[in-house]
């Protein structure tokens, strides 16, 4: 009896892990859903008279977009931790859903910025929410998978987007794409509702996370041994925390390069004006630019999810290494659209090759090393640390998005490129450091610090 009770807690765990993934991944996929919708009618609001907008104003818009997102950061990381996962998720979720209806809904810049911006500070509470369910759900040995698929869901919310409006602007105008999306994400939040849950113990399973065996790290001076003790930062405030991550050099390089590859990932704002007006693309067919660049982030993200957790750390540095190479490669590409004379009918096909090999040298870098050491470094500060994180990030862009626009109106795309390829260098550069510095963190224990436990860790 007791062997046929422990295989149906089995089999019910296995299912809610399948249907709190499958859940997560619908509801990022309404976050991004709403958060591309502006992105894609970009041309079409540039273009419509009744809006007075133009480059620089658009760039403007987009920098409010990105301090929602970290005053999000600020709050949402913490509260995630606090009040839980769940909640958090389908709250920001439906605020995202109602911030998104606004904004269709007006007409002046500054009711667009201030739309922008709250809808981006709710959309900011989607993933450190997630970060606290797939802790207290999955073992540590699946969170490059887990994060993986996960990931997948922003690129499906983008091109949705993308090819949504692209079907839209043929019959209707630029604000049904957001009441659409909308109420898409109302739904899923009532869908949410009944599906998300926090814990197994939510659903009468006890799951001991300790007992399922870590990943291999590849020889035999990096096998990780399983611990049955707390995590280390579970026994520290708030402050302690911060204090923590402050000292720690895998901390500030994963900063840093979240911060390039933040930059890298936003230039996807100005992709539809750039085919518009450097390319010579019809604008109705811009927002398919979207389609290009997640569905190369899309694709590199399967792979990522069936090959991640079974490389071992040394090998990551050269695979991620190479594709951010390869980025470098895709920006010089990308430069070069406008300016070596394709013929007519090749350039777009030829612009949206390009686009989508720039997001899948970029995708595996940004979402997964960063979303893998949060969960397993900050313990129950997970939000907290993958929030700060996203802060370095989301001010990066914020500062270039506001420049940019100026930028290519004032001074043209090609600097703009120029100063673009600069980051892509500085991504390649922080995150291959990081990778090397969280490699050597399994050979070489780190300094000891702040308390007792920690030291366990270290000795462990």
């Amino acid at each position: 009896m007791a062997r046929s009770s422990a295989l149906a807690d089995s089999l019910k765990q296995r299912r809610w892990r399948i249907i709190i993934l499958l859940t997560m991944y619908l509801g990022y996929v309404g976050f991004m859903l709403c958060r591309n919708t502006l992105i894609a009618s970009s041309v079409t609001m540039i273009n419509d008279p009744n809006l007075q907008m133009d480059k620089e104003s658009y760039g403007r818009l987009m920098s409010y977009h990105h301090a929602g997102a970290i005053a999000g950061k600020c709050v949402t990381g913490i509260a995630a931790d606090v009040i839980g996962g769940r909640r958090m998720f389908l709250a920001m979720l439906g605020l995202t859903a109602a911030a998104t209806a606004a904004f269709g809904a007006v007409s002046s810049n500054l009711l667009f910025g201030v739309f922008n911006f709250f809808g981006q500070f709710f959309k900011a509470g989607g993933w450190p929410s997630m970060a606290k369910i797939i802790g207290n759900w999955y073992p540590k040995d699946k969170y490059g998978t887990v994060w993986s698929i996960i990931s997948t869901s922003s690129r499906v919310g983008t091109m949705l987007a993308g090819f949504a409006v692209f079907q839209l602007l043929q019959y209707t105008n630029w604000r049904s794409a957001f009441y659409m999306f909308s109420g898409v994400t109302a739904l899923i939040v009532i869908v949410g509702y009944f599906l998300l849950k926090e814990r197994p113990s939510d659903i009468g399973v006890s799951i001991d996370l300790n007992e399922e065996p870590e990943r291999n790290v590849g020889t035999t001076e990096e096998l990780e041994t399983v611990n049955q003790a707390p995590h280390p930062m579970d026994t520290l405030s708030i402050g302690q925390a911060c204090l923590a991550f402050a000292k720690s050099g895998r901390v500030w390089f994963i900063s840093l390069s979240i911060a390039m590859l933040t930059i890298l990932m936003d230039f996807i704002i100005f992709i539809p004006l750039y085919l518009d007006e450097a390319v010579g693309i019809d604008s109705k067919q811009t927002p398919l630019g979207l389609i290009a660049f997640a569905g190369g982030m899309f694709c590199a993200l399967i792979a990522t999810s069936l090959f991640y957790d079974r490389l071992n750390k040394k090998q990551l540095i050269a695979a991620l290494g190479g594709l951010l190479t390869l980025s470098c490669c895709s920006v010089v590409a990308l430069w070069s659209l406008g300016s070596i004379g394709l013929p007519e009918e090749s350039k777009f096909p030829v612009a949206m090759i390009v686009i989508f090999v720039f997001g899948l040298s970029i995708s595996p870098a940004y979402y997964v090393p960063m979303s893998v050491f949060s969960v397993a470094y900050g313990g129950k500060h997970s939000g907290l640390l993958i929030n700060n994180i996203d802060i370095c990030g989301y001010a990066a862009a914020m500062i270039f998005t506001y420049f940019g626009g100026s930028i290519a109106m004032s001074v043209g795309w090609n600097v703009l490129l120029s100063i673009l390829l600069g980051f892509t260098v500085l991504a390649l550069v922080t995150m291959t450091s990081f990778l090397v510095l969280d490699y050597r963190a399994l050979i070489t224990p780190p300094p000891v610090f702040l308390s007792a436990a920690l030291r366990q860790e270290n000795e462990r």
